[in-house]
């Protein structure tokens, strides 16, 4: 049991990649890289990695587009 983790910290943390990629970044590294016994945190970490790192390219497509 004290391995399901809670899902709120997913939530909190794909919340945070769409305000800031950069820190959701950090936050899906810090659950993916120190909470291995975890294997819910570990699933999102992983995803929140890829979400924020797509927000961010996106963002700046969008930035060139508007600025050009």
């Amino acid at each position: 049991m004290e391995n399901e983790g809670n899902i709120i910290i997913p939530i909190i943390g794909y919340i945070i990649t769409l305000i800031s990629p950069l820190i959701g970044l950090v936050y899906g590294a810090i659950l993916f890289f120190t909470k291995k016994d975890v294997v819910l945190y570990r699933k999102h970490g992983r995803f929140i990695i890829y979400f924020s790192i797509a927000v961010f390219v996106i963002s700046w497509i969008l930035r060139l587009i508007v600025l050009k």
